[in-house]
C-alpha cells in the first residue's frame, strides 16, 4: 500500500507523482491529490513540499532538491556565467562584438525591470528568471538568484541567445523565431553540459517557446548548426 510521502495517508486510488529538483536519477515524490492541490509549491520545479523547505529574501520558497544546487552568491554566480559564455563561443560561435555585463538580481527587481522595460516572456509562466536590456551602448545581463545550476546555465544562454540576435538580425520580429532560436541555443548548451531531464522539459513546452525550438530542431537536422545560425541572421 502507498502512502502520501507529504501527509502520510494511504492512496487508495493512486496519488500524483513528482520528480522534484533537476536529477534525472532523483527519487520521485508521491503525493495524495488534496497536498498536490494545498501544499506549498516550489517556485522552481513545483514540486509541493512538506516541511523541508527554504525561505528566499524575496519570499520565494523552493524545495530543498533545488536548494541543493541554487546560485546565491554573486562570485559563484559571476564564475558560472563566465562558463556558460566559453561553451556559447567556444562551441557555438555566439560571439558578441559588445560584450555584456552581468548582474545577479532577486525577483522583486525583475518584475520591476520586466514592467518598465515591457519585456515580458511569451507565455512563460512563473516569474521572471532571466532579462537582456540594452540602453544605448550599455547592455546587461540578469539573472535570477537562487536559481538552480542547470536551470541558471539555460537562463543566461537562452538571454547571450537574445544578446546574439541584437547584434545580427536587429530587425527580426517574429516572437516565434526569436524565442524559438534564444531556447534552441539553450537546449544546445544544456546538451553540452549533459542535462538530459531538463532537455526532456523543454522539448514538450507549450506555446511559442515549445514551438519555436521543436522548429529549429527540425532546421538542425536539415541544415546543421551553421544552418540555424544563417536562418537567424536572414530572418527567413
Amino acid at each position: 500500500m502507498n502512502y502520501c510521502q507529504l501527509c502520510g495517508k494511504r492512496l487508495w486510488s493512486g496519488g500524483v507523482v513528482y520528480t522534484p529538483g533537476e536529477d534525472p536519477d532523483g527519487p520521485s515524490l508521491v503525493v495524495c491529490r488534496d497536498c498536490a492541490k494545498t501544499a506549498p509549491h516550489c517556485a522552481v520545479c513545483g514540486a509541493p513540499m512538506g516541511a523541508y523547505q527554504v525561505s528566499l529574501p524575496d519570499g520565494r520558497r523552493i524545495c530543498g532538491h533545488c536548494h541543493r544546487t541554487a546560485v546565491y552568491d554573486t562570485a559563484q554566480a559571476r564564475a558560472l556565467f563566465d562558463h556558460t559564455v566559453h561553451l556559447l563561443t567556444a562551441r557555438l560561435g555566439l560571439h558578441l562584438r559588445i560584450g555584456a555585463e552581468f548582474t545577479l538580481a532577486d525577483a522583486h527587481h525583475l518584475e520591476r525591470l520586466a514592467s518598465e522595460t515591457g519585456l515580458i516572456p511569451h507565455a512563460r509562466r512563473g516569474q521572471v528568471v532571466g532579462l537582456f536590456i540594452r540602453k544605448g551602448r550599455s547592455r546587461v545581463m540578469y539573472v535570477l538568484s537562487g536559481l538552480p545550476r542547470t536551470l541558471f546555465i539555460q537562463t543566461v544562454a537562452h538571454e547571450w541567445a537574445h544578446a546574439w540576435q541584437g547584434e545580427n538580425c536587429p530587425l527580426l520580429e517574429d516572437a516565434l523565431l526569436r524565442e524559438g532560436f534564444a531556447e534552441w541555443v539553450a537546449y544546445k548548451t544544456l546538451q553540452i553540459v549533459g542535462a538530459a531531464k531538463k532537455l526532456r522539459l523543454m522539448e514538450q513546452q507549450d506555446g511559442v517557446y515549445g514551438k519555436g525550438l521543436r522548429q529549429m530542431l527540425k532546421l538542425e537536422q536539415k541544415r546543421g548548426i551553421g544552418g540555424v545560425l544563417d536562418f537567424c541572421r536572414r530572418g527567413e
